[in-house]
């Protein structure tokens, strides 16, 4: 018997998160919340005390934030009869926290303000005092912290005039920032208006923000964006204040922190549950890191820390490889680097720097011979913006047909460069292939009702074959070769290949992991995986973030 899957999912909650080392009030909104019988995070510093009420369509609580709780997102689901849900984002601060009401005066600063942008018309102003000569920053977190929430910002003084104003604080991040210093004593008002597109987008239940307003550094970029094990590094920072930074310290990524993850991804990903206690490695007292040799390898981000406060900085890969790491330091530089290429033997050059926090960087990769001859090039990863595409950095394949130097140019698509433009090249000798995910993220069948999973097929560049897929033990099925991974015509999505796997009805209630495997003639099996997602491929909305989850599953209730 096939049933249709049982998914509990969540649409938002608010407030967005809360200070560390204290308790707020949570109120979760989503589907068939009802039966909710608890809610789990992704580390034991953050526990759901009691639940305050239960209904259909949301589930209030007190979620109690222990004093040492890593600063920014966590993951949470509902627990409940009908399985556990979807996951959300919550997020831990640092600051004293204001929740959002018909008060919109700010006692005192620094802050972090959690409101929402409720409905196409909603324009959330604060009020707060500034002196002469005061730095604050005004910084809104929404996208990429768990919220769908678009907005514009902007600084006012008492007469309502405009002092400043942000759209987006980068190139990619498209969360407000400024950084303002006050001329002059008097009362001002932080205005925050949501996007107002030609499409007339609403944001939903899933419009929640923080609004940080503080005095903390400004840390734009970091060079290099990479290390190997065993050896010492320094970081060139770019950004402001960072007269005021004291120490530097790094952390293994958490699985919530994987904020640019997108398909197909280049970057280094972990896809298990994070340890209990996350790994750190400090800076030395001239800011210079050791790399321990036994440090694991893949993505750890970079902090900075000072009287005001700690500021997270760009991810850092650390593993064992030749990468190469470089600034294109001014406008139109372009770097040429040489490598000795064997015909017939595949070639791969990939980029890392938007995927790691890079701020502007746009790699184009070009592949020329030694007379200058181009070969090959690449701009993107994949072409096209929004959530689950939109990725700036380049991957080139390339298999030379004789012997001879192989030149590598890197330049950013606009020829912009500068300080802030650091870029990781690596060179691998794999050919294209693909990537396999799955949803939803967490499925949940009756017992006795083999269950539907979803698997969707990503191609690298170059990558045209059939491939085959099954599931551990389980069915199989085949994605043709026409099935084209692509942006579609408005660009701001893609079109992905999916199947429908139907699961054998499992014998006994409770969790039960799945592998999944995909296979293209007589190549390597690709095993899949999953990641929470919000986006159009099963709900309906922009992808606005995504983080790994540790194992494919199915949880079976009775």
């Amino acid at each position: 018997m096939l049933l249709p899957l049982l998914l509990v999912q969540l649409a938002g909650l608010h407030p967005l998160g809360g200070k560390a080392g204290t308790a707020v009030e949570v109120n979760i909104l989503g589907s068939d919340l009802e039966s909710a019988t608890g809610v789990e995070f992704d580390c034991a510093d953050l526990v759901w005390k009691h639940t305050i009420r239960r209904e259909a369509g949301q589930l209030s609580g007190v979620v109690s934030i222990a004093s040492g709780a890593a600063l920014g997102g966590h993951m949470l689901r509902v627990l409940t009869a009908k399985g556990p849900s979807t996951s959300l984002l919550f997020n831990v601060g640092q600051f004293p926290g204001m929740v959002e009401s018909d008060k919109r005066v700010v006692p005192a600063l620094p802050v972090e303000i959690y409101g929402r942008l409720d409905g196409a018309a909603d324009i959330d102003q604060y009020w707060f005092t500034a002196k002469a000569g005061e730095r604050w920053m005004f910084e809104f977190l929404a996208m990429e912290h768990g919220s769908a929430v678009e907005a514009r910002m902007l600084v006012l003084n008492s007469k309502g005039e405009r002092i400043a104003y942000n759209d987006d604080r980068d190139h990619f991040d498209e969360n407000p920032l400024i950084e303002h210093t006050f001329a002059e004593d008097g009362v001002y008002a932080v205005k925050l208006d949501q996007y107002r597109g030609p499409r007339g987008f609403t944001f939903g239940k899933n419009n929640a923000y923080v609004l940080r307003i503080s005095s903390l550094p400004r840390l734009v970029s970091a060079s290099p964006l990479g290390a190997r094990r065993g050896t010492s590094v320094r970081f060139v920072l770019e950004g402001s204040a960072l007269h005021r930074v004291e120490k530097m310290y790094l952390t293994e990524l958490r699985a919530a922190e994987y904020s640019r993850m997108t398909y197909p991804y280049t970057m280094p990903i972990r896809f298990r549950a994070d340890p209990a206690q996350v790994a750190r490695i400090d800076s030395d007292a001239a800011g210079s890191f050791t790399i321990p040799r036994d440090a694991a390898t893949g993505l750890w981000r970079l902090w900075i820390a000072g009287p005001d406060g700690v500021v997270a900085g760009p991810k850092i890969e650390i593993d064992d490889a030749d990468a190469i790491n470089g600034v294109l330091s001014q406008p139109h530089k372009r770097d040429v680097h040489h490598f000795e290429g064997r015909a017939g033997e595949p070639i791969h050059f990939s980029t890392l720097s938007a995927q790691l926090g890079g701020p502007y960087l746009d790699t184009v990769l070009t592949l020329r011979d030694e007379s200058g001859q181009k070969l090959a090039e690449n701009d993107d990863v994949v072409a096209g913006w929004g959530g689950l595409l939109g990725n700036p950095d380049s991957s080139l394949f390339y298999t030379p047909k004789q012997n001879g130097p192989l030149l590598v140019e890197v330049r950013d698509r606009l020829n912009r460069g500068g300080t802030a433009y650091p870029y990781r090249l690596k060179v691998d000798h794999a050919r294209p292939s693909f990537q396999l995910f799955t949803t939803p993220e967490n499925p949940v069948a009756r017992l006795g009702a083999a269950a539907e999973l979803k698997v969707h097929l990503v191609r690298e560049a170059g990558f045209e074959g059939e491939v085959e897929v099954w599931v551990e033990g389980g069915p199989r099925a085949k994605f043709r070769a026409d099935q084209r991974f692509e942006p579609n015509a408005d660009g701001a999505d893609m079109l992905i290949p999916e199947i429908t796997i139907h699961i054998p009805a499992p014998a006994a209630a409770g969790t039960h992991p799945l592998r999944i495997f995909g296979q293209a003639g007589d190549g390597a099996a690709v095993e899949a995986h999953t990641a929470t997602m919000i986006g159009p491929i099963y709900q309906g909305d922009w992808n606005f973030y995504r983080r790994p989850v540790p194992a494919i599953t199915l949880t079976v209730i009775e």
